[in-house]
């Protein structure tokens, strides 16, 4: 499984982190992107506006992945710098990937600003629903599945838009997936965590396997 990390290369401190990470669960195949916010003048950024560079950074890396992806692989995992994998992260991520519909778009694994499928329509020994494109599809852009089908529709959409992107990422995301219909999956539980600050300890405790 290719594996495309987002990462701002003056946080030495987060590569460090995810590195340890990387080890610790035998992850190999990874590629590190690396546009800076501080050296954006050889990038286009005309289909841009309002919006800091570092948000800018984060979106061309994201644009950055589903080129490769589109061109390159099958599908592809991405994470950001300062995300937290579960314990025996690859070995429950292959459990969950064995349940994902084989035409699906996006998969989101981790989980940020307590977002999650509602109690109630949690079935036992399940762990991927379809997400209701309608009041969010994304669950934050720091851990997450995309197809390759996906990555071409993604890209087809950037090279054809006419209005400028003014949302981060994962927000702008939310409306690209009405906008051409994605087929978007959320994981519960969830086996990552957004925040290089985080007490993994509780997460990992928290975090149970089904």
């Amino acid at each position: 499984m290719k594996i495309f990390v987002i990462h701002y290369k003056k946080l030495i401190d987060r590569k460090k982190h995810i590195l340890e990470q990387f080890e610790k669960y035998n992850i190999t195949e990874y590629e590190f992107i690396d546009i800076d916010r501080d050296e954006l003048d050889g990038y286009d950024l005309t289909k841009f506006e309002n919006l800091p560079n570092s948000l800018i950074a984060i979106g061309l890396s994201h644009l950055y992945a589903y080129k490769e992806i589109k061109n390159n692989y099958d599908e592809a995992l991405i994470l950001e710098d300062d995300v937290i994998l579960c314990d025996d992260f690859m070995t429950v991520f292959n459990n969950y990937l064995k349940q994902l519909p084989k035409d699906y778009d996006m998969c989101f694994y981790g989980s940020c600003y307590h977002l999650h499928i509602e109690p109630h329509n949690l079935i036992p020994n399940k762990n991927i629903y379809e997400k209701s494109l309608e009041n969010g599809s994304t669950r934050t852009l720091h851990c997450y599945m995309i197809s390759k089908k996906c990555a071409i529709k993604v890209c087809d959409y950037v090279d054809n838009i006419k209005s400028k992107i003014n949302l981060p990422a994962d927000i702008w995301m939310n409306k690209i997936a009405i906008d051409i219909n994605l087929k978007m999956y959320w994981a519960e539980p969830t086996i990552s965590m957004q925040g290089s600050d985080f007490d993994v300890r509780v997460f990992n405790k928290s975090y149970t396997y089904q």
